[in-house]
């Protein structure tokens, strides 16, 4: 009849404050992925995630996996350091100074 299943949840503290959050919707780069808590960076080709040579051209953070071709950033916003998703060779120091230019705070 009926089974009871134990699911279980590991929640991630994203948000660390009140600074406004702003999205913006847009097209992934042909062939790229993008996963979430990423930063990204925008062409005009579309966007990808960012690589250690990319810093300098932040546009935001995924806020989720791309899907369908299309993915969600954050614009603005504070967030824990630690739930990001860094590319290979980044740290969150090093991320700081570019994204606090765009109104992207780390804690």
């Amino acid at each position: 009849m009926y089974e009871i299943n134990r699911d279980q949840t590991s929640p991630v503290n994203f948000f660390a404050g009140d600074f406004p959050v702003v999205t913006e919707a847009g097209d992934v780069k042909s062939g790229a992925t993008v996963r979430k808590y990423a930063p990204v960076i925008k062409t005009a080709d579309g966007i990808s995630e960012a690589t250690a040579d990319g810093l300098a051209d932040l546009h935001g953070i995924a806020a989720d996996d791309s899907t369908d071709g299309g993915v969600v950033c954050y614009l603005t916003g504070e967030f824990f350091a630690d739930a990001l998703t860094l590319p290979d060779g980044v740290t969150a120091d090093t991320l700081k100074p570019a994204f606090r230019k765009l109104g992207i705070f780390l804690k």
